[in-house]
């Protein structure tokens, strides 16, 4: 995570990290926790752009998922965007399951006092989510 964390602040030099967050696997049970954390930055980059320049950084980092839904060595989403709403090819704005994902909800809640996030939150916590001691 921190080789991840140091090729994203070279491309995006103020961002924010959130806590990383372990939760267990959803669609597929038998597998070890995933970690997770969010990241905020601000960028003249546009939506695709952004991707793109994600999509790099899993590539220099070896992505491998070996199955659907399975264990992967990095993902790197974009969740939001200044624009409420983009259905690009390849991007959907905001994250479509991330209003139904704790462990993705707590660390954005982390980075943002909007209220609307916070109470989206409150639907989930029923879902195990736990906050670590791993820095970013």
């Amino acid at each position: 995570m921190e080789r991840c964390a140091g090729l994203l602040r070279k491309q995006w030099p103020d961002i924010r990290f959130s806590s990383v967050y372990r939760s267990a696997p959803q669609l597929v049970a038998n597998q070890p926790a995933f970690l997770n954390a969010v990241a905020r930055f601000e960028t003249e980059e546009d939506p695709d752009t952004v991707f793109r320049n994600m999509q790099v950084i899993e590539r220099m980092l070896k992505k491998d998922v070996p199955y659907r839904y399975g264990p992967r060595t990095i993902d790197l989403d974009l969740l939001l965007y200044d624009d409420p709403k983009l259905d690009a090819p390849g991007i959907v704005l905001p994250h479509p399951k991330m209003e139904e994902r704790r462990f993705v909800l707590e660390p954005l809640c982390e980075l943002t006092d909007e209220p609307r996030w916070h109470e989206i939150l409150k639907k989930t916590l029923d879902q195990p989510c736990e906050k670590t001691d791993i820095v970013l």
